[in-house]
């Protein structure tokens, strides 16, 4: 189906946090005969794990959890079933529209059916992502930021946000270029801080599991990873029935954090 089509039969709902979400359940004669990996209730406690005080950060942002996506020709569709073995290159994880008149999210369960923390990831991350279109970025997070450069020890959560740092340590001081470099690469910092924090309200994240073994950056040190999420944690307060924990403990090879 089109998006078009899905937005008209979907059934949207209003969390209590104020999230607005939808569950495109799967159908119709070419739908898998399994029911799909995720119970409804997980979906919705990672939906409700969303800080009351971040959703206004969204402005007018629905979320809708459909089957399959697929990239077909310049458009994006519903899918009940995976793609045949020739077209999987066309499937897609996620699909992100942002619009003056509002943003839409569309996360595929199916591309994510044996991996509840990939999906729990993606979520998330792209949830930090639309808060941080707001302007402007919280005072309290970029200080937090200034900080941390100063101190000048490498490292980021992300490939993308270690670029928009190497850009902004090569833009000339003297032009207004910096100020946008530095936009940007605040930017990416937020959506990576506030995207693990919502994440680790949610479901265990270990520090190791952040980085891949063989990243094309340096990992961010954990004390300035505790450093974000704990930033964030003041920013965004969690729901009730919901805590925010951050253990940390060294082995005999390198440490670790766990958060939760």
């Amino acid at each position: 189906m089109t998006i078009e089509e899905m937005l008209r039969a979907g059934e949207v709902r209003t969390a209590d946090n104020g999230l607005v979400f939808a569950i495109i359940p799967e159908s119709g004669p070419d739908a898998p005969s399994a029911p799909n990996a995720f119970d409804p209730r997980g979906l919705e406690r990672m939906v409700a794990a969303v800080p009351r005080s971040l959703v206004p950060h969204l402005g007018r942002s629905a979320t809708y959890f459909v089957p399959w996506l697929r990239k077909q020709r310049r458009s994006v569709v519903v899918a009940t079933a995976p793609a045949p073995d020739a077209e999987r290159k066309n499937e897609l994880c996620h699909h992100l529209d942002t619009k003056p008149d509002g943003n839409l999210l569309l996360v595929s369960l199916g591309f994510y059916q044996h991996d509840s923390y990939g999906l729990a990831m993606e979520f998330f991350d792209k949830i930090a992502y639309l808060a941080t279109l707001a302007q402007p970025q919280p005072t309290a997070f970029e200080q937090l930021l200034r900080k941390q450069l100063a101190q000048g020890k490498p490292g980021e959560l992300t490939h993308e946000t270690w670029e928009w740092r190497s850009g902004l340590a090569e833009a000339d001081p003297a032009t207004e270029a910096t100020a946008e470099a530095w936009s940007n690469y605040a930017r990416a910092a937020e959506t990576d801080a506030f995207g693990l924090y919502m994440a680790s309200l949610y479901t265990d994240i270990f520090y190791e599991d952040l980085f891949d073994e063989e990243p094309s950056f340096p990992p961010l040190a954990p004390e300035l990873v505790y450093e974000r999420v704990r930033a964030a944690e003041r920013l965004f307060p969690p729901n009730r029935g919901f805590s925010f924990q951050v253990v940390r403990h060294r082995t005999r090879h390198r440490p670790a954090a766990n958060a939760r």
